[in-house]
């Protein structure tokens, strides 16, 4: 029986209910100014209104982008403009000085894919610029440069804990600057929309050939809740269609959607308990190992284009990337691979259109071509091997 290897951690109904308080030793959960949100969309909303910056200001952003942090700029009328990311997924130090005129007050810088920016360059930037630093630590959570987190350097940042943990929901933003006021009305989020993405992340399972029909048994009362969650989502549906067309039920925080209604949404208690039982230096080493053992594999075998090829100390990766030959093959790479019970990552498909993506090259190369291998903490070296067999297997075949 192969193994399916799903594209995120899986989610054990005892980490819900488990009272555990071992998660609290991780920056940012530590900081006295966290302030959790349903997505880092939303923290990043909140932050940039605690910055006060002006709807004549403008911010910059990276060129190479999710697309929702440009929706969270544009949600306070505020003008972003673009710099250029290299396609080694660094930032060009000289676009962005070129960048700053009198109108930036601030620069968001993102951490792509777990690892750091020249932080203490840009950082330095920005103090001799009187600008404020934003860090986008989304992909970044446990990554650490020079002994000190990630998220740590700017005057705010903003992290999706989601992206690394299995829980339904989960966005942090952190006030470094002392002189930054932030103020938190907190709601909770929706109970059906953390209920149907909680069902999501039980469905989906990375399975191996140990104590198979305890897990086949617990693969099949999973998707027996999924399958009674569905049936209560299409009445819900029905409902929303007839009764109440502004209802957000079915809200999920890893959609490219920024939703102004929803932006004092908190984090479910079900995600707090998830993190409080979570093992950061586990899942950090796990990650670690796992990356380290691709990265091994691909340089030793001259496979493919690496846009990354170390892994510094600290460092905490979110996948293992690597770059094909055009958006055409990355869809059937994911497709394929998805279809023998690999779950890979199609990173970032879509292009935002405020973004001048002509001006850009390098951001729409890494736009249509950049691919995700799967290294998350529930993978073992059996995992990966698989990993490795079936896309070379795939990937020589298209």
């Amino acid at each position: 029986m192969n193994k399916n290897i799903a594209g995120k951690p899986t989610l054990y109904l005892s980490q819900i209910f488990n009272k555990n308080e071992g998660g609290s030793c991780a920056f940012p959960l530590t900081h006295e100014k966290c302030f959790y949100f349903y997505s880092a969309r939303y923290a990043l909303s909140a932050g940039i209104k605690a910055l006060d910056i002006g709807s004549n200001d403008a911010i910059l952003l990276p060129s190479y982008n999710c697309g929702i942090e440009v929706d969270a700029v544009l949600y306070h009328n505020i003008s972003p403009v673009y710099y250029k990311i290299n396609k080694n997924l660094l930032v060009d130090i000289d676009d962005l000085l070129r960048k700053i005129t009198k109108n930036v007050k601030a620069i968001l810088i993102t951490h792509f894919l777990g690892f750091s920016q020249p932080i203490d360059e840009i950082k330095k930037i920005c103090i001799e610029n009187n600008l404020f630093l934003i860090e986008d630590c989304a992909h970044a959570f446990l990554s650490t440069y020079n002994n000190s987190p990630l998220g740590s350097f700017g005057d705010i940042s903003v992290f999706s804990l989601l992206k690394t943990l299995p829980i339904p929901n989960g966005g942090a933003l952190v006030i470094n600057n002392k002189d930054i006021k932030c103020r938190q009305n907190s709601e909770e989020p929706s109970l059906f929309s953390t209920l149907f993405f909680t069902t999501e992340l039980l469905k989906q399972r990375t399975t191996s050939n140990n104590h198979l029909i305890k897990k086949s048994i617990i693969q099949i009362l999973n998707i027996g809740f999924f399958l009674f969650v569905a049936f209560l989502r299409f009445f819900l549906a029905v409902f929303r269609k007839l009764f109440h067309k502004k209802g957000l039920y079915f809200v999920r925080p890893d959609s490219y959607f920024f939703i102004p209604e929803i932006c004092s949404w908190g984090i479910a208690r079900s995600s707090k308990n998830i993190i409080y039982n979570s093992d950061f230096a586990k899942i950090k080493n796990t990650r670690r190992r796992n990356f380290e053992y691709l990265l091994d594999y691909f340089i030793n075998n001259e496979r493919a284009i690496l846009p990354i090829k170390k892994l510094p100390p600290g460092m905490c990766p979110l996948f293992f990337p690597i770059i094909v030959e055009s958006a055409e093959k990355r869809d059937v790479l994911y497709k394929t691979l998805k279809s023998r019970g690999i779950t890979t990552h199609d990173w970032w498909k879509r292009s935002h259109p405020e973004v001048p993506w002509d001006k850009f090259p390098d951001a729409a190369y890494l736009k249509q071509r950049l691919f995700g291998l799967p290294i998350h903490q529930d993978l073992t070296l059996d995992h990966i091997n698989r990993i490795i067999d079936e896309f070379e297997k795939v990937y020589q075949s298209i």
